[in-house]
């Protein structure tokens, strides 16, 4: 240890900073003379507050209006918009990223500039705008190359010959259906722009598509990930968007080529590139990924190898006349499958991308669309028919050819309904055509609302089709249901794979009588809803792998459940009902937990309630999120679940030896069966604390129990779990401290 040696330090410090400002006073002051007259300030300027303050407006303005300047204030404008916009539309339960359309389109000229048009022409300069875009660009290569990585062609092999045919008929009659449209208004829109080639096959392409990033969202936000029907649509979506973006390469070749012959070469080359993809870049990534299978963290040379073949591949694509996007999109496509090794990817890009550059796009495509242009009956007209050849013609086609693969009537119309979500996809689609000059500003502008349209009835669309199956049919309010075996129904909600563990150990040893085992749901909630679905997956495996391992062990049959939802507590009383269970299991909040992290926790928000006082809902603890982590959940669960709760308070549980059961009045009797199970289950020693006050006969020791005194001033000695009720609990334990540090592993039921 270094000795302490009192002032001397600071003496040292102080004379260190003294002789340093000396030094720099006297070099500018002398080196001041150096300077020419010409470049000095003028007296005025440099003694008046005045001068000064004008000298300093100077250089503000001047940095204001810089390149970098003027970009950092659209940044900044265009993020809060975007994000104001995405909160909204996810109130009103629509997908954020349509919000964030809708804020492109509201900053740009079709409101914003006829509104305050001198502040738009200031905030957004023609000349600037061509950085947007830029940067904008840059981000899309980005984001489809996470888009390709959300696009396993494992997922799609499973279900091959169904989701091939459902999203190849999805996409062609639409785009059949469009080509007369385009016929139609060719000669008044574009025939002075483009060729009537490129302009038919780029409308057909945008009454096709199907936005997989989007739908998948929708899907997780529905938790129909693992239903049949949602990874019917995953993969269906999955495939269309291949098959959309082969497509929308040969298109924009055909649009860049001179002739002909130049076409036959770059599709050509485009065969080689996917060649070289497929079987040479696949299969090196194949091994990169068995090889970083079991690690945390991917080594920066790994990750610089990435980025360099991304933009190289986009570079590729772009030389051969197709766009560099479809380079990012094919890239990311082959990358391994390994959920580990694209989570990690995924996590480094995906945040950059969907935080700053997506919204910048949003609002470049916002600032071309002129919604104004739409300004005739001919034109709202134009729009009607887009819109119901685009929902007719991918709905249509995605029901028939579902119906002939098979499916139900009702998959085949949800997925119908499902496969109707364009929105970004859409977007880039056309805005490549509009920057190639194929789209016309009008048709742009009709194209785009239609997006909007489209992307916005989704939900309604598949909430009303559920509403009118249901009522005719008298069925649950559900997509798909699990029969469940016979016998009690036990909800299992974790957090941590940790506790879930612990409470199916608890749930077995509670439930089981001989080799009848009860049935179990085991429930984990992500709380995030703008996850992808890499990290769903991600998720899923990480959080459900050792509760999965543990029924293996105990041969307890097990069924497990994802959610991905705003509000946990909510979630599981919705489901509590909708499925009549009989008994929910969950571990004690963060105030009764033993763990040092939920200690530590709970010391923190203690701290907070002394500085600043109480806190509820719209304090600042609800916008740290601290809140909802802190919420003792036992209370909330007892008063309001339709059915028992169980809630265990651990401490290293495991298999108890020696339990304690209080029995303060008649109403715990029923609590005796459960204890009797735990100790028979674990060849345990049971010892009951009975009441004075319950009557003598209604109450019978079993051989080996043992019964202690009603006034027990200290646990017996090995007692390593206590059964108690929860209205004793809120009258003994919740309001003893000194007792609560000293309790084993308690379980505390409320019985109904």
């Amino acid at each position: 240890m270094p000795k302490q040696r009192g002032f001397l330090p600071f003496v040292f410090y102080i004379f260190i900073l003294l002789i340093s400002v000396a030094a720099l006073w006297g070099t500018l002051y002398f080196g001041e003379s150096l300077t020419p007259s010409t470049l000095r300030p003028t007296a005025e300027g440099a003694m008046t507050l005045r001068g000064a303050f004008a000298d300093f407006q100077t250089s503000v303005s001047h940095h204001a209006d810089s390149t970098i300047g003027v970009l950092l204030l659209q940044i900044l404008i265009i993020l809060i918009a975007a994000r104001a916009m995405g909160w909204l539309f996810r109130k009103i339960h629509q997908p954020a990223v349509i919000g964030e359309i809708v804020a492109g389109i509201l900053l740009g000229p079709s409101l914003f500039g006829r509104v305050a048009p001198e502040t738009f022409d200031a905030l957004f300069p023609a000349p600037s705008l061509s950085n947007i875009q830029l940067l904008s660009n840059f981000g899309l290569i980005l984001f489809m190359f996470a888009v390709g990585m959300e696009l396993r062609l494992g997922d799609i092999r499973k279900q091959l010959r169904s989701s091939i045919i459902i999203s190849h008929t999805g996409i062609f009659i639409p785009f059949l259906l469009s080509l007369p449209l385009s016929y139609t208004i060719y000669s008044d829109y574009a025939a002075g722009l483009t060729d009537f080639t490129p302009f038919a096959l780029f409308i057909g392409i945008a009454m096709s598509i199907t936005a997989f990033p989007v739908l998948a969202r929708i899907i997780q936000e529905n938790n129909l990930q693992r239903t049949h029907l949602g990874k019917l649509s995953l993969s269906t979506a999955a495939a269309g968007d291949i098959t959309a973006w082969l497509m929308l390469a040969a298109i924009i070749a055909i649009a860049q080529s001179g002739s002909l012959m130049s076409t036959g070469y770059n599709l050509l080359f485009l065969i080689v590139y996917l060649l070289v993809i497929f079987g040479v870049i696949r299969p090196l990534f194949r091994a990169a990924g068995k090889v970083y299978n079991n690690t945390e963290v991917i080594s920066h040379g790994m990750v610089g190898t990435i980025f360099i073949l991304l933009l190289l591949s986009s570079y590729i694509t772009e030389l051969l006349s197709m766009h560099p996007l479809f380079g990012a999109f094919m890239l990311g496509l082959v990358m391994p499958e390994d959920l580990s090794f694209r989570k990690i990817v995924t996590d480094k890009i995906e945040d950059v991308s969907l935080m700053l550059f997506l919204p910048l796009f949003f609002v470049s495509s916002g600032l071309q669309t002129e919604l104004g242009l739409i300004d005739s009956p001919e034109r709202w007209a134009l729009l009607g028919v887009f819109t119901l050849i685009a929902v007719v013609g991918k709905v249509g086609g995605t029901y028939i050819s579902a119906r002939a693969s098979g499916e139900s009537p009702r998959n085949s119309i949800f997925l119908g309904a499902f496969m109707n979500t364009r929105g970004l996809m859409e977007l880039v689609v056309l805005g490549i055509g509009y920057e190639m000059k194929i789209l016309p500003p009008a048709i742009y502008a009709v194209l785009v609302l239609m997006t909007v349209i489209t992307t916005v009835m989704t939900m309604p669309m598949v909430h009303m089709i559920n509403w009118v199956i249901c009522l005719g049919e008298r069925r649950r309010d559900r997509i798909e249901t699990i029969d469940k075996q016979a016998g009690a129904k036990v909800l299992l909600s974790f957090g941590r794979p940790s506790s879930g563990v612990t409470l199916l150990r608890l749930t077995d040893q509670l439930l089981r009588r001989g080799e009848a085992h009860p049935n179990v749901t085991a429930l984990h909630i992500t709380t995030d809803k703008n996850i992808n679905s890499i990290e769903v997956d991600k998720f899923f495996e990480d959080s459900f792998r050792p509760i999965m391992q543990e029924a293996q062990q105990l041969s307890q049959p097990l069924e497990t459940e994802h959610l991905v939802a705003d509000e946990v507590e909510g979630t599981i009383l919705t489901k509590l009902t909708a499925e009549k269970y009989n008994l929910l299991i969950v571990g004690a909040g963060v105030r009764l937990s033993s763990d040092e992290d939920d200690r530590e926790a709970t010391t923190m928000r203690q701290q907070m309630k002394r500085r600043v006082g109480s806190f509820s809902v719209r304090t600042t603890e609800s916008l740290l999120t601290i809140h909802s982590m802190l919420r003792d959940k036992m209370a909330y669960f007892v008063h309001r679940a339709p059915c028992s709760v169980g809630v265990l308070l651990s401490r290293s549980f495991h298999s108890p030896k020696n339990i304690l059961l209080y029995i303060a009045n008649p109403g715990d009797l029923r609590l005796l069966p459960y204890a009797r199970t735990m100790a028979e289950n674990n060849k345990a020693t049971l010892r009951i604390i009975a009441s004075r006050d319950l009557p003598p006969q209604s109450l019978s020791l079993h051989p080996g129990e043992e019964l202690l005194p009603d006034k027990l001033l200290s646990l017996p000695e090995g007692c390593d779990l206590v059964v108690v009720s929860y209205t004793h609990w809120q009258e003994a334990f919740d309001t003893c401290e000194n007792l609560l540090s000293q309790l084993p592993s308690t379980l505390i039921l409320n019985l109904k």
